[in-house]
């Protein structure tokens, strides 16, 4: 098991885990969250965190205020990780309620690029609980290597939002572990966010690949 797992790894606690509440009131609900065997997200922290638990968050469905519950656990009591939901089990459940609508634009998502899913599609896969709603966006995580496997993709979902009126956001997972906003990516900018467990800080856009495409 990795000492930090990566944003957005799923996380299971084990039964006795000494879970901690950033809001004490909290608590009740996390209890309950828990109880039921749902997982908890990995979330980023800040590089100069003193505290060496594991950060994690909670999102709570749209009925819940869509509160994000956030958490400290030590790594010793989670119990499993998970990567983030793949595109493929997705496609492979029935998709009830508002997430019905999307079948076809998943299908053709699924056809662009293979990617994991997290937000709303992601926690109602996982809960049962639900989070889609019509005016849902759907949220993905692709693996990029290199700077034309990044423009190859940021164009093909520019043309996808074009083609069914829909809106995709998510992250280009970089070789080094970071992890860009495609919009930020796409637009050009000569500095981007990049995101990592550890915390965030700006880079420049052609340096993003630029040790691998050296090294090659």
């Amino acid at each position: 098991m990795p000492d930090r797992p990566a944003r957005h790894t799923l996380v299971w606690l084990s039964a006795q885990a000494d879970w901690r509440a950033d809001v004490a009131a909290q608590d009740p609900r996390l209890a309950q969250w828990f109880a039921q065997g749902w997982p908890a997200v990995v979330a980023r922290r800040a590089a100069d965190d003193p505290d060496p638990r594991l950060r994690l968050g909670v999102p709570l469905p749209p009925a819940e205020g869509k509160q994000r519950l956030g958490l400290r656990v030590p790594m010793a009591d989670v119990h499993k990780v998970q990567e983030p939901v793949s595109m493929q089990t997705l496609l492979e459940q029935p998709l009830a309620g508002a997430a019905a609508a999307w079948s076809l634009p998943l299908q053709a998502l699924h056809a662009i690029a293979p990617a994991r899913v997290f937000g709303a599609f992601a926690w109602q896969l996982l809960t049962g609980l639900d989070y889609v709603h019509p005016r849902s966006d759907i949220d993905l995580l692709w693996r990029i290597d290199d700077r034309d496997s990044a423009d190859h993709l940021v164009a093909r979902l520019q043309a996808w939002e074009g083609t069914f009126a829909r809106r995709v956001d998510g992250e280009l997972c970089l070789p080094d572990g970071g992890a860009v906003n495609w919009r930020e990516y796409a637009s050009d900018a000569r500095q981007v966010l990049v995101k990592r467990v550890d915390g965030a800080m700006l880079a420049h856009r052609d340096d993003l690949f630029h040790r691998m495409e050296v090294s090659a």
